[in-house]
């Protein structure tokens, strides 16, 4: 049987006791190849965490070999590489310390599968080398070995592999000891979350993934002292911050998981030139005094910020008309602060825990995204615009502070919207 995933698998490349190495094609038609951890081995204690960390180690590593997407919340944890990088699926089974064997071209030896033991200690040096983009390009020899015609999907039983046995029976429960790349002072607790996801069509929730993150995010938050708890009211979250004051930790972050977070990764693009901007002619208001945000804020005369929650890093407003029903428009304006080194990693961690009404991520610029959906409350179709960039502040001019924006109009308000965050990204410089 095949694994599942986001990819055509075409056959499989090698084996290991405790999971497969296949060949496939993604959906814009570039060869991978997928390192699968078989769904039982996942089940046993300690061997799902030694299959991440052991990607991590490998993507971070003096000579990494980056993943593109990977799920290790799956029922059966994948992690899938770019031909480019040559036999990553493999690399990843070695580097567990597991025996590999290589698919046969000719007929396949019967020899008996070895038992499998505690899962292995894995370590290298870490380093900041994030994984990169999947490209385009042929497939290198070892991506075609025993390769079938791309549209005959082949199962696992019609390529049998010495030393992959049918039901890893014989995995003990002993937990490994795999190390946690660090990236600051305290340790980062996002290990490459950014690449931790699926590219094809999104579930309507992906509760897995998140919940994955939601507990890096809680296991930080608990070191930090800082803790913020969301409570579902008439359908709005209501936060009610707490924190202990006693130290500047990263900033708190929602502990339940967003209806529609956004599809990642974000798409490339850059921000939408045609949207309008305040001009002369518009009766608008400049609030200089929303404490915590740390620019002026200009929007229209009939609309108010009010504040909602803060905590140290943190600081939350609502802004809007304060109409009723149909026609209120407005929403949250966030700013956080972002753990420093404020890299990739983190910047795509944290917006992995944003509400997005399941729209596609828009790369905006090379430190923000913003996406766009026409969503439905209480049987009224609105406009929702959501943006997350990241900005500088202080002098020493770092990127240390996280800006979003999610806003909600009648459908033919959106203009408003999209007004209201090219003046954020021009007073924020994102």
């Amino acid at each position: 049987m095949q694994p599942e995933g986001p990819y055509r698998f075409t056959h499989a490349l090698g084996g290991s006791p405790v999971g497969k190495a296949w060949a496939a094609i993604d959906e814009q038609g570039r060869f991978v190849t997928v390192a699968v951890l078989d769904a039982t081995v996942a089940a046993t204690a300690g061997w799902r965490e030694a299959f991440s960390g052991a990607a991590d180690l490998l993507a971070q590593s003096a000579d990494p070999t980056p993943y593109t997407y990977a799920d290790f919340s799956a029922a059966a944890p994948w992690v899938a590489y770019s031909a480019d990088v040559g036999p990553g699926a493999e690399k990843l089974f070695r580097a567990l310390g597991v025996d590999y064997t290589p698919a046969p071209t000719t007929a396949p030896p019967t020899s008996a599968p070895p038992s499998v033991s505690a899962p292995p200690s894995v370590s290298a040096p870490p380093v900041s080398a994030p994984p990169q983009p999947v490209s385009g390009g042929p497939p290198a020899p070892w991506a075609v070995q025993a390769a079938p015609i791309p549209s005959q999907l082949v199962s696992a039983s019609q390529h049998p592999i010495s030393g992959v046995p049918a039901s890893p029976a014989a995995v003990t429960s002993s937990p490994p000891a795999v190390p946690i790349p660090t990236s600051g002072p305290g340790g980062d607790a996002f290990v490459a979350p950014a690449r931790r996801i699926t590219p094809s069509a999104r579930p309507p929730r992906r509760t897995g993934l998140w919940i994955g993150i939601a507990a890096l995010v809680l296991v930080v938050l608990a070191g930090a002292g800082g803790v913020a708890l969301w409570k579902g009211s008439g359908g709005e979250d209501t936060p009610t911050v707490t924190a202990s004051g006693s130290s500047l930790g990263p900033p708190p972050l929602p502990t339940a998981p967003p209806q529609a977070p956004g599809i990642e990764p974000p798409k490339p693009g850059a921000w939408p030139t045609q949207w309008p901007k305040y001009n002369e002619r518009d009766e608008v208001q400049t609030l200089t005094d929303l404490d915590g945000v740390g620019f002026p804020v200009k929007l229209p005369m009939d609309w108010k910020c009010a504040l909602v929650a803060r905590a140290d890093g943190f600081i939350k407003y609502n802004c809007g008309n304060n109409a009723p029903g149909e026609q209120m428009i407005g929403g949250e304006l966030i700013v956080r602060s972002c753990p420093a080194p404020c890299n990739e990693q983190w910047q795509n961690a944290m917006r992995a825990v944003e509400e997005a009404w399941g729209a596609q991520w828009v790369r905006s610029g090379q430190h923000a995204s913003y996406a766009e959906q026409i969503i439905e409350a209480n049987g009224t179709k609105r406009h929702g615009l959501v943006v997350v960039a990241y900005v500088r502040s202080g002098e020493a001019g770092m990127i240390d502070r996280q800006v979003v924006v999610r806003m909600t109009s009648p459908v033919d308000g959106a203009y408003l919207l999209r007004r209201f965050a090219s003046y954020i990204r021009d007073v924020t410089v994102f």
